[in-house]
Order: C-alpha cells, then sequence, then structure tokens
C-alpha cells in the first residue's frame, strides 16, 4: 500500500541523496551488501536480547536499502542483476528478522521471555507469509500481470518489524504481521487472477 501510493514522492526526495553519493564512485551493489551487513547485525543484536540497539540498526539497513536504487539511478547504471541483487538481498533481510526472532524466543528464551516459546513458531508463520506475499508479487509480474496491491507491502512490513523492535513490542507486532501477510497473499491472488483472460470456449462444432 505505501510502496504503490508513495513510491514517486519517495524516488524524488531520494534523487539528490543518489546523486551525492553516486559521485563519491560508489557502486549501487556495493550500498545493497552494506544494508544486508546491517541486517545481520541486527540479527545478532536480537539474539543478544537487544531489541531496542537491534531496531535502530534495522532502521539504519532499510533505509541503506532505498538508496541503492537512487545512486543507480543517478549512475544511469539500471541493470537487470542489480534488480535481482536487491531482491534476493530483501528475502535474507526478511529472514534475518524473522529466524533471530524465533531463535530467541524458542531456544535461548530469556527469563524476560519466559513462557513465549509460542512466539518462534509465530515468526515462522509469519516468516512464510511475507515471503508469499513477495512471491506471488515476483511471479505475476514475470508472467505479465500487473501486482502492486495488498495491505502489507514490503515497506509496511519493515516498519512494523522496526517499530516492534523498538517498542519491545514483538508477539503483538508478529500477530498483527502474520494476520495481514496472509490477507495481502489472497488479496494479491485474487488481483492477479481478476487480469486473467478467460478460458478460450470452445464450440462443439469446432471439435468435429
Amino acid at each position: 500500500m505505501l510502496d504503490s501510493r508513495i513510491r514517486g514522492l519517495w524516488d524524488d526526495l531520494m534523487k539528490p541523496v543518489g546523486a551525492a553519493l553516486a559521485r563519491t564512485g560508489i557502486h549501487p551493489d556495493v550500498i545493497t551488501v552494506m544494508g544486508l551487513v546491517l541486517q545481520a547485525g541486527a540479527a545478532v543484536l536480537i539474539v543478544s536480547d537487544r531489541l531496542l540497539a537491534a531496531g535502530v540498526v534495522a532502521t539504519l539497513a532499510a533505509l541503506s536499502d532505498t538508496l541503492d536504487g537512487a545512486v543507480a539511478k543517478a549512475r544511469g547504471d539500471i541493470r537487470s542483476f542489480g534488480a535481482l541483487l536487491d531482491s534476493a538481498v530483501d528475502r535474507i533481510s526478511d529472514a534475518l528478522f524473522f529466524l533471530p526472532l524465533a531463535w530467541l524466543y524458542g531456544v535461548i528464551e530469556p527469563a524476560t521471555r519466559s513462557g513465549q516459546h509460542w512466539v518462534a513458531a509465530l515468526a515462522m508463520v509469519t516468516m512464510v507469509a511475507s515471503f508469499l506475499v513477495s512471491y506471488v508479487k515476483a511471479r505475476a509480474e514475470g508472467l505479465g500481470y500487473e501486482c502492486n496491491t495488498g495491505i502489507a507491502e514490503r515497506a509496511e512490513r519493515l516498519i512494523l518489524m522496526i517499530v516492534g523492535l523498538l517498542l519491545n513490542l514483538v508477539p503483538l507486532v508478529l500477530s498483527v504481521l502474520a494476520a495481514l501477510s496472509i490477507i495481502t497473499f489472497f488479496q494479491r491472488l485474487t488481483y492477479v487472477r481478476s487480469q486473467a483472460p478467460p478460458p478460450a470456449v470452445t464450440s462443439s462444432r469446432s471439435r468435429r
């Protein structure tokens, strides 16, 4: 929803930032990988039960994720591999939210998380649901359909997860995110199905 509605505005805001970074000579793919490294740092902090610090680092990783495209556009270097790398890193970064949370609640279970084993399972369900949301879009666009719809696109998912870390509301946020992701999955399936042409009807005469 946010991806679809404010993408143009956000791109305009990032143009001068992207142009400034492009003048330094940094490559967009380097920024993409830097964002992944930051998210890996957030994952370590999550496992250490330092959720506030993890939220701050995850925010920096999310900002980095918006800069690689801006730099690529400023350099005139829009390549298919860059887009593929960005998408792959996005999925890994998403996993680096959910897997550390599952480990924290299901394996380590510090005293402050006692009796919350179910959050680990919820984190895994949410990860699968969010991956399905992204997969449907990628597959639909690969087949030539438009799929920019849904109430929980990646921007919303990132914001919710970061808020959950910063405010120490992980179980609540995961519950909301799992529900929204499942709804978005079916929204996208329905939206793509509405674009599909009806099946050809073969008349009895043509079958003779």
